[in-house]
């Protein structure tokens, strides 16, 4: 039987308790209101024609930190994008970044295209559809998603021992890149020519990177 003071101390308990749920709720409430109107405006800049002319110096500061907010998010799922991504808010040295991880020679379009550059002797593209981008809880697929994110449209080659995929760090005027499906909703994404529209303004800086990796050797 609970004396004055543990009812006290079990009242104190059941207050602190009722703050932090609705601390917790309200906290919910805000990032999905925030989550919301985010989704709202990116709706609202997919589909405004891409042009310099149809964005405000608004629109282009949002544009901005929807880059900073994208590859944040992302970088724990799609760390190689999200690096490429944040390396466009620094100006470029003149010769190619060169970073080596060897992230992509898991991939079957990498590793086709290797043996292609070793036949030609000359570095071979690499390409994936549009719709290789959306998140899958697939372990094949999410790899090769995190892979066509970073390396779509760049160029492998192979010198010694050594295979160098080299990708232009820059967006395309029009492509739109389905991102996340959500059943029984459709697909997020995002349209890359936004982030052109920075690097006409020169708010963006492009440039290069060349990914590097020993050749693994088949057994």
């Amino acid at each position: 039987m609970l004396n004055g003071q543990g009812v006290k101390l079990e009242i104190t308990k059941h207050l602190k308790s009722m703050k932090w749920t609705k601390k917790a709720f309200l906290g919910f409430m805000v990032l999905s209101l925030i989550g919301v109107f985010g989704l709202h405006r990116l709706h609202n800049l997919n589909t405004t024609p891409i042009a310099p002319a149809n964005f405000s110096w608004i629109n282009k500061v949002e544009i901005y930190g929807l880059g900073v907010l994208m590859s944040a998010l992302a970088y724990p799922i799609y760390p190689e994008v999200a690096h490429e991504h944040m390396m466009l808010y620094t100006v470029f040295d003149e010769g190619a970044k060169i970073i080596e991880d060897d992230f992509f020679l898991c991939s079957t379009v990498v590793q086709d295209a290797i043996k292609r550059a070793i036949k030609t002797r000359r570095p071979y593209r690499l390409s994936w559809p549009a719709s290789a981008y959306q998140l899958s809880l697939n372990p094949d697929r999410y790899r090769e998603a995190r892979i066509a994110l970073a390396l779509n449209g760049g160029h492998v080659r192979v010198e010694g021992n050594n295979v160098i995929v080299k990708i232009k760090i820059a967006y395309p005027k029009k492509s739109y890149a389905p991102l996340i499906p959500i059943p029984g909703i459709g697909v997020i994404g995002v349209e890359e020519g936004l982030f052109w529209i920075l690097q006409q303004e020169k708010w963006y800086h492009t440039g290069y990177v060349e990914w590097v990796a020993p050749m693994v050797l088949p057994n």
